[in-house]
């Protein structure tokens, strides 16, 4: 079954949480942890109620503070993390620490939100862990608090799938909590098997949310959370985008719900809902960055928008805007500052390349000078070089392109023989990848490599291009909510291609409906749908 793309990041962040949790012991860090037998808690005298007027999306929760703005900051911080803004989150945690550095709930969440933050936190992560587990051992500690700070010992020590019983203790033992069904249910999901059937953890997770929103229908990080159960469903539903919808009107300002919904739109193929939904969540960034003077680096929110409504633009056929957009995020200058942040992370692998990718992949196929022009340059010294690879990549497919249209066999033979060294080389960087908490993207990087592989076969055996592509089509999956395709277009695509220029209309046909079925209305294939149905009467 898929593993999501935060469980990667949570496998990701185990070694380094695990050194601040208590070195290389075995078990939690917390000597007498009892996931069964909490008392409910009298808080500490004195705590002031939270005020009746909520922020948008946010849900009531007594939180241990002698500070009521650091309570709702916690809370706001804990919606983000529901919703996929971990550096938002991260922000509200900290502030509420800077108010009440013994709030033991914005320590928790600044660990939280920061694993897959990179080395550069690395200090802010320990220094939580450490001052969480020192809260959570004093006599006064809310029973509820020192619950979530054990459940989140058991998911970095032991991992997700240990960590549910503790999540699910917590759902049985405070039933008013309006967080914690949320983060059982983000554990429980384990995506669709190969066949698009539900695994038992989804379905578990389906049932946990919907429960929830029997209750609260309002809850933004509920509707949100039931649409994200789907991301990766063989087919987006109306009922799901509508969700998506709700979760939006629920709090308008909040740029990862109008993510998500761009997202069910582009799986549903309504790409141009997709680019404005997108465009929205992209502005919404850009103010929050103006707002809290947040450097682009820490703001891997508007990079995935971006590089999304890229993306969608290509898929509805415009090409030159797809690239406007494209060559917009690549032409953001690094930082520096934060060579390893989120944001950072995603330029390198992700936007630096995306120009020349989305050029390469056009029925029309560009001056060759046109996409040299649009490729990435060496990097700068100071930054993680294992991210060169995804660049060393589309080096070697662009070279196999632009010799078979010349035809050159033999240096399209080059080509994927140069192609064959540079992932062989890639596979020996799974330890640089977990240091410098890419694995996500050099997994991505991976899997467009191999699919770039299969294309090329194809290009040098035109005649068994069946063959090469059969494996690319079968290994494809649906886009997930934090990052666009990797290649922007189904595999069946190229097959049917090959098909049309092979003068097989009907095999051609055949071959964009399946490719329909993964991309809808997309235009490059509806294109060739058309060619093949005109040349087959």
């Amino acid at each position: 079954m898929n593993a999501s793309f935060r469980h990667i990041l949570l496998a990701a962040a185990m070694a380094g949480c695990c050194s601040a949790a208590g070195g290389g012991e075995h078990g939690y860090w917390m000597s007498s942890p009892s996931l069964n037998g909490w008392r409910e808690a009298v808080f500490r005298a004195g705590v002031p109620a939270q005020p009746a007027v909520l922020p948008p999306g946010v849900e009531p929760m007594m939180v241990g503070s002698s500070s009521p703005a650091a309570q709702m900051l916690v809370l706001e911080g804990m919606t983000h993390l529901l919703t996929f803004g971990d550096m938002r989150a991260f922000r509200k945690f900290d502030a509420a620490l800077r108010l009440d550095p013994d709030c033991l709930m914005a320590h928790w969440g600044r660990c939280m939100s920061l694993m897959g933050a990179g080395p550069a936190f690395q200090d802010q992560r320990v220094h939580s862990m450490k001052r969480m587990k020192e809260l959570a051992l004093r006599p006064d500690c809310p029973e509820q608090e020192r619950a979530y700070a054990d459940a989140l010992a058991v998911l970095l020590m032991n991992g997700p799938v240990k960590a549910q019983e503790a999540w699910k203790t917590i759902c049985s033992t405070w039933k008013r909590d309006p967080y914690a069904p949320l983060f059982y249910a983000m554990l429980l999901r384990d995506g669709f098997d190969g066949q698009g059937n539900p695994g038992e953890g989804q379905k578990e997770a389906v049932r946990v949310v919907d429960a929830v929103l029997e209750e609260r229908p309002g809850s933004q990080a509920a509707l949100f959370m039931r649409a994200l159960l789907e991301e990766v469903a063989p087919v987006i539903s109306p009922e799901t985008v509508e969700t998506a919808r709700r979760a939006v009107a629920a709090n308008p300002f909040s740029a990862s719900a109008h993510h998500l919904l761009g997202h069910c739109l582009f799986r549903t193929g309504d790409y141009e809902g997709a680019c404005a939904a997108f465009k929205d969540s992209e502005n919404l960034c850009l103010a929050w960055e103006k707002a809290e003077n947040v450097p682009p680096a820490l703001d891997d929110a508007w990079f995935r928008s971006i590089l999304y409504r890229a993306v969608s633009e290509f898929c509805a056929g415009r090409y030159r805007q797809a690239n406007a957009v494209a060559a917009r995020a690549a032409s953001v200058p690094l930082d520096k500052k934060h060579p390893l942040a989120p944001g950072t992370l995603l330029q390198l692998w992700e936007a630096r390349t995306l120009p020349a990718r989305l050029m390469l992949a056009r029925p029309d196929l560009p001056a060759q000078a046109l996409v040299l022009k649009a490729s990435p340059g060496p990097l700068p010294k100071g930054f993680p070089d294992l991210s060169n690879g995804m660049a060393a990549v589309v080096a070697q497919y662009m070279g196999a392109c632009y010799s078979a249209r010349q035809g050159r066999p033999g240096a399209v033979a080059s080509a994927f023989d140069k192609l064959s060294g540079v992932l062989r080389l890639l596979m020996d960087g799974a330890d640089a990848a977990r240091r410098q908490m890419s694995v996500s993207y050099w997994a991505r990087c991976l899997q467009m490599g191999s699919l770039y592989s299969s294309e090329i076969r194809s290009l040098m055996f035109p005649d068994s291009a069946n063959v090469w592509m059969s494996e690319a089509i079968g290994s494809q999956r649906f886009s997930s909510l934090l990052l666009p395709p990797v290649v922007p277009y189904p595999a069946e695509w190229k097959l049917a291609r090959a098909y049309l220029k092979a003068g097989k209309y009907r095999e051609c046909a055949d071959m964009c409906e399946q490719a329909l079925k993964r991309f809808p209305n997309h235009a490059g294939v509806l294109d060739t749908l058309k060619q093949a149905r005109a040349a087959g009467k």
